[in-house]
């Protein structure tokens, strides 16, 4: 306990000395020394310079930045004075994070500081606060910065948040009108030159004319024409899913994408899960299509598996291939196609994973767990 005290005050003196910059000094830097010359005055020059800098680059940003230590401590803090957190910012200094946020939300930050320690990897996650009268978005970005600490930056993304759900919904909204477009305007249109080739056929084959051959060609190239259309608008506007449910829907998916690719995929549902949610049945329908595109155009895959079955208290969608995989890498979640799925999985409160399928299998498993209050 008198350990934990000492440490604190320390802390806080670090941070009083500091004021003038608002960034409390690294552990372990000092200042330069009076009396030194020469070579420690060059040095002590060039150390003041480097501090000087860092702390001008830290203040470029609106961004609060933290050293955490992996128990959760907090050893360092930059607040810029125009961001509205930046008081509460200051006064981490020297607690933990179980002790400053709420406890879902430090449980979580606990994770990835632990993870980004363990893996020497960068993490990145997003949560959601309540700040007086409204609901604000923050994403966090781990890295680590020694042995057992990391560097931690937050932002405030909730207006990006909100442009990326706009452009979402204009995007769906685009989709459903352009498969409906292709359904009732081009499907139809299609059918009815399919009428009219079967009729020439049958007028040239009476007169027993050789172009009858012709037109037999002509109407089997429309029909396949229309197929592909009607295939194409399954895949936009999939009517399964305003009509049966999501399990349907991706029945028709799977038959659908061995049509288009010439790839074996298939359905594994539970029996009576049903997902009452339309909002939750559309971005787990959009989810699980982008998932399976992936795993056809870039892991080269050959067998898709679309899984969707409960967890206890969770719902898990699964797409499982036998594709190329990622290597020993852990996935970065960096093209669109995933970021789009991460952002579809945040939207119903889900956790989206991305890994290799586990002793040396060849190809990927993407999971979207969910709770089963979304039903």
């Amino acid at each position: 306990m008198l350990k934990a005290r000492e440490e604190t005050t320390t802390f806080r003196k670090a941070r009083a000395s500091a004021a003038r910059s608002n960034v409390v000094p690294f552990p372990g830097q000092t200042a330069s020394q009076p009396g030194q010359t020469g070579g420690d005055t060059t040095i002590a020059h060039d150390l003041q310079k480097s501090e000087a800098q860092r702390i001008a680059l830290l203040n470029v940003g609106p961004d609060l930045i933290f050293t955490v230590r992996k128990d959760g401590l907090v050893l360092e803090v930059h607040a810029p004075k125009d961001n509205e957190l930046s008081h509460q910012a200051n006064n981490a200094v020297g607690r933990r994070l179980m002790d400053l946020l709420p406890v879902q939300i430090a449980q979580q930050g606990m994770h990835y500081v632990e993870k980004a320690v363990r893996t020497g990897q960068p993490q990145v996650f997003s949560i959601q606060h309540s700040l007086p009268n409204r609901l604000r978005v923050f994403e966090a970005r781990i890295s680590p910065s020694g042995p057992d600490q990391v560097f931690a930056l937050v932002r405030d993304v909730t207006d990006r948040k909100l442009l990326q759900r706009e452009i979402l919904e204009i995007t769906n909204r685009e989709r459903v009108q352009i498969g409906q477009d292709l359904h009732d305007g081009l499907g139809q249109h299609l059918t009815g030159i399919t009428f009219l080739t079967r009729a020439l056929e049958s007028k040239l084959t009476a007169l027993n004319r050789p172009e009858a051959a012709d037109a037999a060609e002509i109407n089997k190239l429309v029909m396949q024409a229309l197929s592909q259309t009607r295939n194409l608008a399954r895949g936009i506007f999939p009517v399964e899913l305003e009509e049966t449910g999501l399990a349907q829907a991706l029945r028709e998916l799977a038959a659908t994408v061995e049509k288009l690719f010439t790839i074996t995929c298939t359905v594994d549902i539970e029996d009576k899960l049903v997902i009452r949610n339309r909002a939750c049945e559309n971005h787990l329908f959009r989810l699980a299509q982008e998932a399976i595109n992936n795993s056809v155009k870039h892991g080269k895959a050959k067998k898709v598996v679309v899984g969707l079955k409960r967890d206890g208290d969770k719902i898990v969608l699964s797409i499982a291939d036998d594709g190329v995989g990622f290597g020993a890498e852990e996935p970065k979640v960096s093209g669109l196609g995933l970021r789009i799925m991460n952002y579809r999985a945040q939207k119903i409160g889900a956790a989206l994973e991305i890994q290799s399928r586990p002793c040396g299998t060849p190809g990927a498993v993407i999971t979207c767990t969910f709770p089963n209050s979304t039903t």
